[in-house]
């Protein structure tokens, strides 16, 4: 089960993209493939004349029920043990792009030039080594959290607008709402 999960706060987000930045570094994601293990995205809602337009950070939510490694039928999905972060062994990935179909937040994603599929990984190597994830380490506005999963699970909502149904994946994520504790 998750051991850790991320806190969004949509109010704090200003679009710079650091997040994506830093991934895409700590993680060596190739440029110019389109993949993004962090991607902040952007939605209208309300509707005329009271529209609104909110940024949400979003990455693998390294579920408590992961469709993904169960759709993975040579088990190269996992989940890994100290952190909870559902990984991908690329040695026993063959890009068949399951995981990909059933996961409804995007998260996994084919690497056209390793023909394997590739994620956020919740840098539990960072987490190992008793540091953040190279995402929150650089959100100038603390936007994006990751905190021990007991300590938010209750807390904040578990879906905002545009945000799958959380019910049969019970993803590791809490948006911050009213009430919220903002920490940082």
């Amino acid at each position: 089960m998750p051991k850790y999960g991320w806190v969004v706060d949509s109010k704090k987000c200003i679009e710079c993209r650091a997040c994506e930045a830093a991934c895409k570094q700590w993680n060596g994601v190739e440029t110019g493939l389109g993949m993004r293990y962090r991607l902040v995205r952007t939605y209208e809602t309300g509707s005329f004349p009271n529209v609104s337009m909110t940024a949400l950070s979003l990455a693998c939510n390294h579920c408590g029920n992961p469709l993904c490694l169960k759709a993975c039928p040579t088990k190269a999905m996992y989940r890994h043990e100290s952190t909870g972060a559902v990984l991908i062994n690329a040695e026993l990935c063959v890009g068949c792009r399951f995981c990909e179909e059933f996961c409804p937040y995007g998260a996994p994603q084919f690497n056209a030039q390793t023909h394997k599929m590739e994620k956020c990984t919740m840098c539990f190597d960072r987490l190992e080594q008793g540091l953040e994830p190279a995402c929150v380490a650089l959100c100038p506005t603390g936007a994006i959290r990751l905190e021990k999963w007991e300590d938010i699970e209750a807390l904040g909502a578990d879906r905002v607008a545009n945000f799958p149904n959380p019910i049969t994946t019970q993803p590791s994520i809490r948006f911050i709402t009213e009430g919220f504790p903002q920490g940082r």
